[in-house]
């Protein structure tokens, strides 16, 4: 374990106070953020501001009309975690901090730009797997924020100069290149990512705040920032056993967020049509993907509206238009139960299929709706989407206590963190069929789908 003498918190001073010179920054949740001229420089940067016209939760504004706020703002919240965050680890380290300055320093860079690869539509494009119309897939955000920093000249002078950080350091700490990195790299990408994290802390309260749930303005954060503590092996970020109860809040407000309200059939709905209406437009060339993914939320819109692409031009009319006339739900289906076959085998397969697949099955229900039917049925009127899939939350977050590490999945610890966690898998994650509301019904016959549970 890599150990430091102790130093003055001054020698970071961000994380004192701001310079008297510049107001803070206020942003809702957490208030005032105290800034320095240095973060001032790296937020006024060209590749930062362009968050501010980044939607925080994509398409989720259409269910939630508060869901406007963006990836800007989320970004600086998530810096006032970090901040708080080391601030508290520092306090119990006694005279071997584990983390230096420099470690500091490039730990809350790290927090500010975690999101400056975002593209359009927040984590909808993401999702797009590797296309036939390109070579490979799309990076992950965070690979692509890496990209962004090392070509960047303006932040790579910025972290450089003002900051004394290595922009390098910052890329493999974002995209968790931990074989590449030190005990000290590790460390900070465990912070960045691991169950108690700023991210997290931030997004959970955020999200809740704008779009008016009470889920993530439950949790208990200044007893879990309270309870904070470096895991025995000094690279994991776990807390003491008075810090159990605050877990358990996060881990709540994270599973019932991805139930009701990242994971709602209706916001779902509106990111596969966008999903759609751009894959479309790229299988026909109208544009390349390097030409979209580096706008903003309303200039990737006016791109898609300019397709000549009819499907495309249909889809993001329905979303955006006069009129709006998303898509309905044709059926929802519990995921476990698709999987092991309770709906059949037709069903299971699909869920067993990629992307493509899922596709191309949804073309031919369309084809043998409009030939039972003798109604045109266009090729996009039926989309699947697998809500949650593959995705896992965390549910095991380190309990030290007595020199030993215990974890919230141990029933001893917590019985409702292994409960929410079964319940996450069993009952969260569906399958979504959806169409235009003339051919609900006729998809629902077409399948002899019952309406069934739902939410």
């Amino acid at each position: 374990m890599q150990v430091t003498g102790r130093w003055d918190l001054a020698e970071v001073p961000e994380l004192l106070s701001w310079d008297r010179r510049l107001p803070p920054i206020r942003i809702p949740v957490w208030g005032n953020i105290p800034t320095t001229p240095r973060l001032r420089a790296l937020i006024d940067s060209a590749a930062f501001q362009r968050l501010r016209r980044v939607r925080q939760t994509g398409p989720a504004f259409l269910v939630y009309p508060g869901a406007v706020h963006t990836r800007f703002e989320h970004s600086l919240g998530t810096y006032e975690m970090a901040r708080r965050l080391v601030i508290a680890l520092w306090s119990r380290s006694g005279d071997r901090p584990l983390l230096t300055p420099e470690d500091v320093r490039t730990f809350l860079v790290c927090a500010l730009l975690h999101d400056i690869g975002h593209y359009p539509f927040s984590h909808t494009i993401e999702e797009i797997p590797d296309a036939p119309f390109r070579a490979g897939r799309l990076p992950r955000h965070e690979e692509r924020g890496a990209s962004i920093i090392r070509q960047n000249e303006e932040i790579r002078h910025i972290l450089t100069d003002l900051w004394e950080v290595d922009p390098e350091r910052v890329c493999r700490i974002l995209r968790e290149e931990q074989a590449s990195g030190t005990e000290a790299d590790l460390r900070l990408a465990r912070m960045l990512s691991g169950p108690i994290n700023p991210d997290r802390l931030d997004y959970l309260a955020r999200d809740s705040e704008h779009i008016g749930v009470p889920y993530g303005r439950g949790i208990d954060y200044e007893r879990l920032l309270d309870s904070v503590c470096w895991t025995p092996d000094g690279l994991g970020v776990g807390v003491t056993p008075k810090g159990v109860s605050a877990v358990e809040t996060l881990i709540f407000a994270s599973y019932i967020m991805y139930r009701d309200v990242y994971w709602h059939h209706t916001g779902r709905i509106a990111a596969a049509m966008l999903r759609r209406a751009l894959t479309e437009a790229l299988a026909a060339g109208d544009f390349a993907v390097e030409d979209f993914i580096d706008l903003d939320d309303e200039q990737a819109l006016g791109l898609l509206r300019a397709s000549p692409n009819p499907v495309t031009r249909d889809l993001v009319e329905r979303l955006t238009g006069a009129g709006r006339r998303l898509y309905k739900r044709v059926a929802r289906l519990n995921y476990a139960r698709a999987l092991a076959g309770d709906y059949g085998e037709e069903i299971r397969a699909l869920v067993q299929a990629d992307y493509w697949e899922r596709e191309a099955w949804a073309r031919d229900a369309c084809a043998e709706l409009a030939r039972r039917s003798g109604r045109p049925v266009e090729p996009h009127h039926l989309l699947v989407d697998i809500v949650g899939g593959g995705k896992s939350l965390f549910f095991e977050v380190p309990v030290v206590a007595g020199g030993r590490v215990y974890t919230t999945a141990d029933p001893e610890v917590s019985v409702l963190a292994p409960y929410i966690a079964r319940n996450f898998q069993e009952q969260a994650k569906y399958v979504l069929l959806a169409a235009p509301a003339e051919f609900v019904n006729d998809f629902q016959q077409m399948f002899r789908l019952s309406a069934g549970w739902h939410p």
